[in-house]
């Protein structure tokens, strides 16, 4: 009988326990003490999601897209290349010759877009990313049939001139030597 009288006096307890933190829980849905919380930690504006001219969301804690602070606090900025978009030819030269044509986008230090690669006669869509940091670009041109151009380049004006890697799901990965111009 004293068993029983324990493990009632335990479970009472516990249910006693349960409730006194469901009341004491800030963020607890049955009133706007989470809102209120959330206001004291972090101010009123999370709750007004600043909105650009256009109307779409930007995020709260990092800005509007800027760029990223240095240890001084300035802010680092990469200027454009010449221009939001702006035209890629590039040629790759190995065991055989490549014509790659992409039109660029750029936003701060990253590069990317749409264009073709041709070769041998035949064409066919491919996608390019990368970065650029002081005169250096490294970019990914990838094709539909999954062939990547990893390209390491230094940029002299609007002149792109380097190496690249060639990779291909059916073939040995190579080398060669990419030049080309932006305009």
């Amino acid at each position: 009988m004293n068993l029983i009288k324990l493990a009632a006096t335990m479970l009472v307890i516990v249910l006693l326990a349960a409730a006194e933190a469901a009341e004491m829980d800030p963020l607890s849905e049955n009133d706007n003490s989470a809102i209120e919380d959330i206001k004291k930690t972090m101010g009123d504006d999370i709750l007004k999601a600043p909105q650009d001219s256009l109307g779409n969301a930007t995020p709260v804690i990092t800005g509007k897209n800027q760029g990223a602070a240095t240890v001084g606090g300035q802010a680092a900025s990469q200027p454009r290349l010449v221009s939001p978009v702006s035209n890629w030819e590039l040629t790759l030269s190995d065991s055989q010759d490549r014509s790659v044509s992409i039109e660029m986008r750029q936003s701060n230090d990253v590069i990317f877009g749409r264009g073709t690669v041709a070769a041998g006669g035949s064409s066919q869509p491919a996608s390019a990313t990368g970065t650029i940091a002081g005169n250096r670009v490294d970019m990914d041109v990838l094709t539909d049939d999954l062939t990547l151009f990893r390209l390491s380049l230094t940029m002299s004006g609007r002149s792109l001139s380097g190496d690249y890697h060639g990779y291909s799901p059916t073939v040995v990965s190579w080398k060669g030597i990419a030049m080309g111009r932006i305009s």
